[in-house]
């Protein structure tokens, strides 16, 4: 019971956040502004970024079909596509059990053991993770003054000057807001403490085992470059989904080739957040204000930020469409 009440409050307080985010993404925009500058797109490019990103998901099934290979099992392509469109848009509303939907949709149609399965996906985010820590350290080296004054101005100022220099002012207000969320927090841990201590080793053994599962289906790829060329591959299609953009509106098609890069990192981070929507609000907010720190007015930041994001929901909702209609014709011609 405790354990369901855990993931409920979990779901709760993402969503709390998410929406939160949102609202201060939005509040001080004025919707007839973002309205004015929205109409006046050149959304061609948009045209440009879904079939890329359809590219990015052929690319992911075509990898993860060489996973499932090396451990000894074959799956139809247009299959796989389906557990893998159907597991990002369960991503979208529930975080992070949109991989385990996407094993269990392969698992059901080709008898392949879920552990095996589940430790292919998790060499997969090993792979990504390490990729965007690459792409962060390339990110900083060619932008390095303009990402530390990202930070700056929206991480180490606000955190000082809105709690720190307060709490050292003794401002009673930010004192007891902080004892208060101390406090919340301290109760929630003591009153799942048993759950948590309980999922805590399964959870890890879990992983460990998953891991060692993947990393076994590396070493037994046979085609490791053509492995390593998709993942090049899906990660290029990423910037060009940001590249195209910003075509979109006059005044952001100025920024340069590492701005680009700036924002496929920071934006990159805000999806990652395990937030409901895509990391709604998280998204929003880092990418108007990397944009910003690139002399874009704040509007036009803005209103790019919210149509990248619809864009790529927008799409994540058609390809999951698409997915489930992939299942449904095999179930009926399974019935046959």
């Amino acid at each position: 019971m405790k354990s369901k009440s855990f993931q409920i409050l979990q779901y709760i307080i993402l969503l709390s956040i998410g929406l939160g985010l949102s609202w201060m993404f939005f509040k001080n925009l004025n919707i007839n502004d973002l309205k004015a500058v929205a109409v006046t797109g050149n959304y061609f490019w948009a045209y440009l970024v879904m079939i890329v990103s359809l590219l990015v998901y052929i690319f992911r099934v075509l990898r993860w079909q060489m996973l499932i290979k090396s451990i000894g099992y074959e799956t139809g392509f247009f299959y796989t596509f389906a557990a893998l469109s159907l597991g990002y848009f369960v991503n979208f509303a529930l975080p992070r059990f949109g991989e385990i939907t996407r094993c269990l949709s392969v698992k059901k149609r080709y008898q392949i053991p879920f552990m095996q399965l589940l430790g292919t996906v998790i060499i997969e985010r090993v792979i990504d993770i390490v990729s965007l820590i690459i792409i962060l350290l390339l990110t900083l080296i060619l932008q390095f003054n303009q990402i530390s004054d990202f930070f700056r101005e929206n991480v180490f100022q606000p955190l000082y000057n809105g709690i720190i220099a307060k709490i050292m002012a003794g401002d009673r207000m930010i004192i007891l807001f902080v004892i208060a969320a101390l406090l919340i927090f301290s109760i929630i841990f003591f009153y799942f403490r048993k759950t948590i201590r309980a999922k805590s080793p399964h959870i890890i053994l879990q992983f460990i085992q998953g891991l060692k599962e993947g990393l076994a289906s590396i070493s037994k790829l046979k085609q490791k470059r053509l492995f390593f060329l998709y993942t090049i591959l899906i990660w290029t299609c990423y910037y060009l989904m940001t590249y195209f953009w910003i075509f979109v509106f006059k005044e952001t098609s100025i920024l340069t080739l590492g701005a680009c890069l700036a924002i496929l990192c920071i934006g990159t981070i805000g999806r990652s957040v395990p937030i409901q929507g895509g990391g709604m609000g998280a998204y929003h907010f880092l990418v108007g204000q990397v944009i910003l720190i690139y002399g874009v007015s704040g509007i036009v930041g803005k209103t790019l930020a919210a149509l990248i994001h619809a864009g790529q929901t927008f799409f994540t909702f058609a390809i999951g469409l698409v997915g489930l209609i992939i299942f449904f014709i095999g179930y009926w011609k399974k019935k046959e």
